[in-house]
């Protein structure tokens, strides 16, 4: 799902406060959506433009508790 920091939250959301909560209502929107089975996933590495870019943890897991 791509639950990593840039991805989600997407890169342009993380300097406008109301663009960023807009993401967190909808990365909650969808987590709360699932009926039986949830697994959601990151990456630590990820190719991007023909190189490869080290990813943090999307900060959406911290604060749903799913990780910790």
């Amino acid at each position: 799902t791509g639950l990593e920091e840039g991805v989600l939250p997407y890169s342009d959301s993380l300097y406008d406060v109301e663009e960023l909560e807009e993401e967190r209502r909808l990365c909650y929107v969808g987590i709360t959506r699932a009926k039986e089975i949830l697994r959601l996933s990151c990456s630590k590495t990820r190719r991007l433009w023909g190189r490869w870019v080290y990813n943090f943890p999307s900060r959406f897991l911290k604060e749903t508790r799913l990780i910790e």
